[in-house]
Formats: C-alpha cells, structure tokens, sequence
C-alpha cells in the first residue's frame, strides 16, 4: 500500500489499525448506545458551520430575516449562468442580488446595505469597517419594496453582508449573514469531513458486534 509516497506492507499497517481497534473496542463495548447517540450529535451540529446567519431556505425561497419581518433573496450572476443561487456565490465576477420586502413595514423604513471581508468577528470588523468594507450602499427608502444590488466580485474569498433596517420610531434591525464567493465546497468541507468521521466509527461498532452478537446467539441454541 502507498501512503504519503512511501511503500508500505499491510504488516507495516498492522500496528496503526491495533492502536485504533485498542482505542473504539472499550467505547464501542462498554458504551455503544451513548457513542452513537454522541455521533449523531455531532453530525446534526455541524450544520450551523455551514450555516448562513439569518439567510437561508424557507419554504421554498430564498429568505432573509431581518427583525420581524422577511425580505425575499434571489441572486443572479448574468455573465456566467442564468441560474439563480441563494446564499453562497459560486463564480466570482459581476453579480446582481435583489431584495424584495413581504412586509409593507419595510417600504417606510431606510435600508442600508453593505458587505465586508469575513475577517473572524464583529469586533475586529468595527475597529475599522471602512477597511474591511468592499460595498456599500447608504440608507435610502425603497416604497415599491425591491431593491437591487450590483457588486463585481474580482477574488473568490468570504464575506459578510449586512442589511441594516431603520424607521421613523426608533426601529433599528441589523440582519447578518455569511456567505462565500467561488468557495462553495469550500464553506461545506468540514460538515463533509465529519460525516466521514462519524460513518467510520459506526462502522467500527458494527465490527465490534456483529461477532458478539453472533456467538451469544449461538450459545443460547440448544445442542442437538
């Protein structure tokens, strides 16, 4: 067997796979139902590292939650597919996102819209937002309830975008999501990762006992 460039006998491999049987044996024998219940945990957390802040998939659409109310999030990228996208951007280049409001609130209210370089937190974002920021778009009225918003991303990387929502009684909402450009698969390795991960071992406890479940079954029939 190859790995990492150099030849190595199954014999060679023999030790690696006694340290992993010595480690899952314990587990998977004293405790298998907690460890399966903890590797389901696992792989249902791990979608909110893929997650998308407060925009995402509802019903169908392609929704952006801001306060109480909800805009509709369709995204075009007209110079390479006529396809529309939600969330994460697939190609760089020009790219058209429209926003349309479901609520007529929002048609009175000042939208402002700006997206900035994901550079790990909002504290770190605000000590200086006008370095970090790439697009920005000042509060503005939209009374038919869509707004447009063009950007030409030349780099694939990540960002964040926040549409920020402010009315004549105080009302201040701030809706942030995350999303990446031209680094889809990218943004989901890590969920596919730990699917892998958690199949492996589900496969080690089905090792583990399949054989033992097999002679129990065997010392309990009768002799002949």
């Amino acid at each position: 067997m190859i790995h990492g460039g150099i030849i190595m006998s199954d014999s060679g491999l023999a030790p690696f796979w006694r340290s992993i049987d010595g480690f899952l044996r314990p587990a998977t024998r004293s405790a298998p139902p907690v460890l399966l219940v903890l590797l389901l945990t696992l792989l249902g957390a791990a979608a909110p590292a893929s997650a998308h802040g407060r925009l995402g998939s509802a019903e169908g659409r392609c929704r952006l939650f801001i306060g109480p109310d909800i805009m509709n999030f369709t995204g075009y990228l007209p110079d390479a597919s006529k396809n529309e996208f939600c969330e994460d951007i697939p190609a760089t280049g020009h790219t058209i996102i429209a926003l349309d409001a479901e609520q007529d609130e929002l048609r009175d209210m000042a939208v402002e819209i700006r997206i900035v370089r994901d550079i790990g937190s909002e504290e770190k974002e605000n000590a200086d937002l006008d370095a970090v920021t790439v697009a920005y778009r000042g509060p503005r009225t939209y009374p038919t309830g869509t707004i447009n918003f063009e950007h030409d991303f030349p780099d694939a990387g990540y960002f964040v975008g926040i549409v920020t929502v402010t009315g004549d009684h105080g009302e201040r909402w701030v809706s942030r999501f995350p999303f990446s450009v031209g680094k889809s698969f990218m943004r989901t390795l890590p969920l596919y990762l730990l699917m892998g991960v958690g199949v492996i071992a589900m496969f080690f406890i089905y090792l583990r006992h399949r054989p033992i479940h097999s002679l129990k079954t065997a010392d309990a029939e009768p002799a002949e």
